[in-house]
């Protein structure tokens, strides 16, 4: 997967999961600038992202997906986790 295609992936996935149009979706969104990304909808993105692209997150990099770019690079990192096994 290229990493547009991985950041166009998870745009698409956030704006679901938070109710967003796709172009609120900016590098830095976060909870404190985005009153719809909330502890429930949190869950509900890592689960998201754990259906989608066929990962599991560990618990840190759960709480460390802080931004739509912090994001991204947690599931760069899990998936070449992935593809190390």
């Amino acid at each position: 997967m290229t990493p547009d295609n991985l950041t166009e992936q998870l745009k698409m996935l956030f704006a679901t999961v938070l109710e967003l149009p796709v172009d609120r979706i900016t590098p830095e969104l976060c909870p404190d600038n985005c009153a719809e990304w909330d502890s429930l909808r949190h869950i509900h993105l890592v689960s998201a992202i754990d259906e989608t692209f066929e990962v599991t997150l560990t618990f840190e990099q759960q709480i460390e997906i802080m931004t739509f770019d912090l994001a991204i690079d947690v599931v760069t990192e899990a998936l070449n986790g992935a593809s190390a096994e």
